[in-house]
């Protein structure tokens, strides 16, 4: 049996993979520094995700190349499982943010229907050319027994989806996730 023609086309196929990403976990890739308005950056999946701290807060940017939904999760201990997922979507003019948690390694659900509390505030965004993004503030440790407290300094694991065109809601399956490491 000749190996290097059955190696050739699996090699190929494995290339493809890696470059495209597949909308799967591929890593984020970050800028060099804060941008003019001091947000540092990471990209992943699709979803550019900008964060500043300003004690107590965490001002956070949103966005990726969908009509559906965008979201982040902070520091999961198994794929989405405790995670503390902000996930927001625009329609017309109205900006949708909520404040989940991951109740289990594929799920999530709100913080107000887990014994939680929503600690979204300054929520905004906008829908333009195809592009959804929502923007948002939350408690670096909002004392939620459904949140993930986060320090200034440390690093952490993110997870980023977004959801396929015209998913305005909360429960659309996404279309592209990634996990990232950012430190605040």
């Amino acid at each position: 049996m000749c190996y290097p023609r059955l190696l050739a086309p699996l090699m190929l196929c494995m290339a493809i993979i890696v470059l495209s990403g597949c909308g799967s976990d591929d890593g984020g890739t970050g800028t060099g520094g804060p941008d003019d308005e001091g947000f540092k950056q990471t990209t992943a999946g699709g979803v550019t995700f900008k964060w500043k701290v300003e004690d107590p807060d965490l001002l956070v940017k949103l966005s990726a190349s969908t009509t559906g939904w965008v979201s982040v999760g902070f520091d999961p201990t198994s794929r989405m499982r405790d995670a503390n997922i902000i996930i927001g979507y625009v329609s017309g003019s109205t900006v949708s943010v909520r404040d989940d948690y991951g109740s289990g390694p594929t799920a999530h659900q709100a913080d107000t229907s887990g014994g939680g509390t929503d600690d979204v505030s300054d929520a905004g965004g906008s829908e333009s050319g195809g592009v959804t993004e929502v923007t948002f503030s939350i408690p670096l440790d909002s004392g939620d027994q459904r949140d993930r407290p986060l320090t200034e300094g440390n690093t952490y694991t993110i997870i980023l989806g977004r959801g396929p065109d015209g998913s305005d809601g909360f429960s659309a399956l996404h279309s592209a996730r990634a996990t990232a490491t950012i430190t605040l």
